[in-house]
Order: structure tokens, then C-alpha cells, then sequence
């Protein structure tokens, strides 16, 4: 069960706004999205390894069942008409954890002055989500991954259908480095909107 994050949190260092590195291409398809009077003040991706080593439990069930098909297969226990429909579905195991990282190299995030925007460009799936500040939780979430990563939670009550979101309906950035300081900035930013009249896009 995922619990609040303490206060605690808000003593990381601070995050610059506008200063993550990442691909040209994925900064100007978020670039594309603002409205007039819009600006990134923070954008980021998820991080691959983290994605990588959460889905390597997949090889435990997938390289176990494709030795033991072969084997079999080998030994003559299954005729080659089934030995599709044996290794197959270990072979799916195996490469899933390739493919979810695929799907996460094609993820950006971003936070404006108005609102946070998810933006899925990869294999299978083209998925733009945008939360406007009036609509996310009062109180951030995080949900630690490994030392420097975790997962931000945002909004709840979201589709389940929506990448990005958990079967509680918890829209989240997900394995995003120093998650603690883009939860800080994202608490600053939201500030500012609402001292300065809290226009939404």
C-alpha cells in the first residue's frame, strides 16, 4: 500500500526549473502542446534503468519456461506442430522488459506554468495527458523506486485506461530522478498560479 510521503521531503535540494536534459525532439513535442501565455518551467523522462529493473521479474517466469519447453521439445515430449504455442508465451516473458523500456524511452514529462502534461510517443501507444493544477491533489505522493528515483503522484480519479495510472486511479510521473525536488517545484509553481489568478489552459 502506498502511504503520503512525510514533509520531509520538502527539504531536498532545490530543482532549477528548465534546466533537465533531454531530447530536442521530445522538448519541442511538448513545446507543441502550449497555449498562448504557457512556458515549460520543468521538463523530464522516465528513467530507463529503473524501467529495465522493475520488469526483470518477467525473466523469472520467462526463462524458465522457455528452457523447460525446448527441453521438452528436444526430447521429442511436444510435436513441432505445438512448439509454437509452448515457447512462445516464455519468449513474450523474456522480451517484455525490452519492450516496456522502449515505451518509456518514448515518455517525456513536463510541468508548465498552468498545468503537468504526460506524453506517451512510442511503440503501440501515442498518449498526450494533461492534469491542470485546479485538478491534482492538494497533497503530492511519492513513492520510492531506488535510491534517487521514485514516482510522483499527482491526481487521483483518473482513468485506469490512461498510461501512467495505477489501478487506484492515481496518476503518477513515473521513475523520475530526484522525485522529491520536482515534487518541491511542482509545490512552488502551483503557488505562483494561484497568487497570480489561477488561469487554466
Amino acid at each position: 500500500m502506498r502511504s503520503a510521503q512525510p514533509p520531509r521531503w520538502r527539504a531536498a535540494k532545490p530543482l532549477e526549473r528548465s534546466t533537465s536534459v533531454v531530447a530536442p525532439g521530445k522538448r519541442a513535442a511538448i513545446a507543441a502542446l502550449l497555449q498562448p501565455g504557457e512556458t515549460i518551467q520543468w521538463i523530464g523522462t522516465p528513467d530507463l534503468i529503473s524501467t529495465l529493473r522493475t520488469q526483470l521479474v518477467l525473466w523469472w517466469v520467462g526463462l524458465p519456461w522457455t528452457a523447460v519447453a525446448l527441453t521438452l521439445y528436444f526430447v521429442g515430449r511436444i510435436s513441432e506442430s505445438w512448439t509454437p504455442f509452448v515457447v512462445v508465451p516464455g519468449l513474450v516473458f523474456v522480451a517484455a522488459p525490452f519492450v516496456m523500456m522502449l515505451y518509456a524511452d518514448g515518455t517525456v514529462y513536463a510541468i508548465t506554468n498552468l498545468r503537468a502534461i504526460i506524453k506517451h510517443d512510442a511503440v503501440g501507444k501515442k498518449q498526450t495527458v494533461s492534469v491542470p493544477f485546479a485538478d491534482m491533489d492538494e497533497r503530492l505522493e511519492i513513492l520510492p523506486v531506488r535510491p534517487g528515483i521514485g514516482h510522483l503522484y499527482f491526481a487521483s480519479g483518473m482513468s485506469t485506461k490512461l498510461s501512467n495510472v495505477d489501478h487506484t486511479g492515481k496518476l503518477a510521473f513515473r521513475e523520475i530522478a530526484r522525485p522529491e525536488a520536482v515534487a518541491q517545484l511542482l509545490e512552488q509553481i502551483r503557488a505562483q498560479w494561484k497568487a497570480g489568478g489561477s488561469r487554466t489552459p
